[in-house]
Formats: C-alpha cells, structure tokens, sequence
C-alpha cells in the first residue's frame, strides 16, 4: 500500500472507532471495540507518518 492508502486507512478506522463510542455508548461491546479501533487507526496513521519522515 503507498503511504496516502495507510494514512487514510488510520483516519477511517479512527472514525469508525469514534463513532461506535459516541453513538454506542449504553451497549457493552460496542465502546470497548470502539475505543480499540481509535487505537489502531491512531497508531496506523503516525507509523505512516513518521515512516515517511524519519531518517
């Protein structure tokens, strides 16, 4: 995948964890899978970043 692809992967999955916890909240797995996704794509966009910048 070129790094743009990955970037934007991070964004989505960001998100789509955003949104299972905003619109999820009162329905146990749902926060819990939110927040994870949140983590992922927040990691998969810096490791994208910095991949590209770091000497």
């Amino acid at each position: 995948m070129e790094k743009t692809e990955v970037e934007l992967l991070g964004v989505q999955l960001t998100l789509v964890g955003l949104l299972l916890v905003v619109f999820f909240e009162s329905v146990f797995p749902y926060p819990l899978v939110g927040l994870l996704l949140g983590l992922v794509g927040t990691s998969v966009f810096l490791t994208a970043l910095i991949s590209d910048t770091w000497p």
